[in-house]
């Protein structure tokens, strides 16, 4: 997508969006019923005659950079179904959406179509001109979110490869490839490295396949030397079946997506090197892929961590934490982290109290905690904050080692967070649920199905503003 900002609509005949909340419908000319436009959130009305596209906005009092983002989104989906291909995005009274808008059009001017012989109707690439009184205050606003959106994209495109295509040795590759575009440093663990420094939580859950595991660093070091980074923690499962304790077969499919916290985490460090963003961070992904073979880890067995910590196995389809248990003490003590926050697909539980409108969210600090919310309000990425009661710790007590690695059904969500907690120790930690928001199983009007990207500008947002 070609991004352009100016005060003029360019010389060709571009569409013109307008955003429009419910309380100015009569501004609209040629007048319209609210029976044509209502003004709801994405509502659209095309006036031909015209060129331009009113895109709703929804309740006033609410608007947000989540609402322009989805607003901008749901008008590029539908110019790009009626083969328009040229955009002018008219923001009037609400500059400080620009960036938002942009994002959302890049967000929706993507969709995963590598293995299709017959491509979308329409899906050419748009020519999205940002119309601005302030040209070079837009410039800036733009140009930070285009990077985010890009790098979003980018890491899409790898949340949607299938299990027999991107597995941990070719995420590897991927971590390696973006690595080298963006400037980052790129340390691949292979399982020669990890048996001899005894991940025994990312080893057992790899076990079963024939596809070893991977821990992947990806560093970003924009601060002094002597700053302690913040860490940022990604579950990549590219495969679940569940293990031993076997998942059922329906809608197993989905479980390509049990990568996307650590996607999450290589969007993150893409966007945060090519913002060259002021401060030290490190990513950190754990690769595995969770199957039943001969060699599979079992319930019952008895795991001991990188930090030397023990894990009785009650549930081989609680493995993300398993694996997460080595990054989140890797980044403890290896990097020696001012902060870890960690990103996962984690409990189908979160998705039973939260549906797939918002991640669940857990800290072990009052300050990462407001930190995070703030990141995640700004970003316009739903979180809710949960409990982390010692209850939940005295639910995952194990009668034969330190931990067990389930809890069992009764508040599994918080269970699972209190599992992790055990492996951050003193080190302040953050942790987001996104089973159900880091992809989606049907297109929605603003964004293509498939790995979201959701995290990514949460985690950028934290990053730029740490202070």
């Amino acid at each position: 997508m070609k991004i352009s900002v100016g005060p003029e609509a360019p010389a060709r005949r571009a569409i013109t969006v307008r955003f429009v909340p419910k309380d100015a419908l009569g501004k609209i000319k040629p007048a319209v019923t609210e029976t044509e436009f209502s003004g709801k959130a994405n509502a659209l009305f095309y006036a031909r005659h015209e060129r331009v596209l009113h895109v709703g906005l929804g309740v006033r009092a609410k608007l947000d950079s989540a609402v322009f983002r989805s607003a901008a989104g749901a008008a590029t989906a539908f110019l790009k179904k009626i083969g328009e291909h040229h955009v002018a995005l008219r923001l009037d009274e609400w500059p400080q959406f620009a960036g938002s808008a942009v994002e959302g059009a890049l967000l929706a001017d993507y969709r995963f179509e590598r293995f299709k012989s017959k491509k979308t109707a329409g899906l050419a690439s748009l020519s999205v001109h940002v119309l601005a009184a302030d040209v070079a205050a837009a410039k800036r606003t733009v140009r930070r979110y285009q990077v985010v959106a890009e790098a979003t994209n980018l890491v899409r495109e790898v949340g949607n490869l299938p299990g027999n295509l991107l597995y941990p040795e070719t995420l590897a590759e991927q971590a390696e490839k973006l690595g080298r575009r963006y400037g980052l440093k790129v340390t691949v663990f292979a399982e020669k490295f990890l048996r001899a420094r005894k991940f025994g939580g990312l080893l057992a859950v790899g076990q079963g396949s024939v596809r070893p595991p991977r821990l992947i660093v990806l560093e970003h070091r924009g601060g002094p030397k002597s700053q302690a980074p913040v860490a940022l923690v990604g579950k990549a499962i590219t495969f679940d079946t569940g293990g031993i304790s076997i998942k059922p077969a329906a809608n197993m499919e989905e479980m390509i997506f049990d990568k996307c916290g650590g996607i999450a985490v290589l969007g993150a460090m893409a966007a945060l090197a090519a913002l060259g963003v002021k401060r030290n961070v490190v990513g950190v992904i754990a690769s595995a892929e969770n199957m039943p073979g001969g060699n599979a880890y079992r319930p019952g067995d008895i795991v001991t961590t990188y930090d030397g910590k023990h894990i009785e196995i009650v549930n081989t389809d609680a493995e993300g934490r398993v694996v997460l248990a080595d990054a989140i003490a890797y980044a403890r003590r290896d990097l020696n982290a001012a902060a870890i926050v960690d990103l996962a697909t984690l409990t189908g539980a979160c998705g039973v109290a939260l549906g797939e409108y918002a991640a669940g969210f857990w800290s072990s600090e009052d300050k990462l905690q407001q930190r995070v919310l703030n990141a995640a309000a700004a970003a316009g990425e739903n979180i809710w904050l949960m409990p982390l009661f010692e209850e939940y710790e005295t639910q995952i007590r194990s009668d034969v080692a330190l931990i067990k690695n389930s809890g069992g059904r009764l508040g599994g969500a918080c269970t699972a967070a209190a599992f992790l907690k055990t492996f951050a120790e003193d080190t302040p930690w953050a942790h987001l649920d996104i089973a159900y928001t880091g992809h989606r199983e049907k297109d929605r009007s603003d964004l293509a199905r498939g790995a979201t990207g959701f995290g990514i500008r949460t985690l950028v947002e934290l990053v730029e503003n740490w202070k």
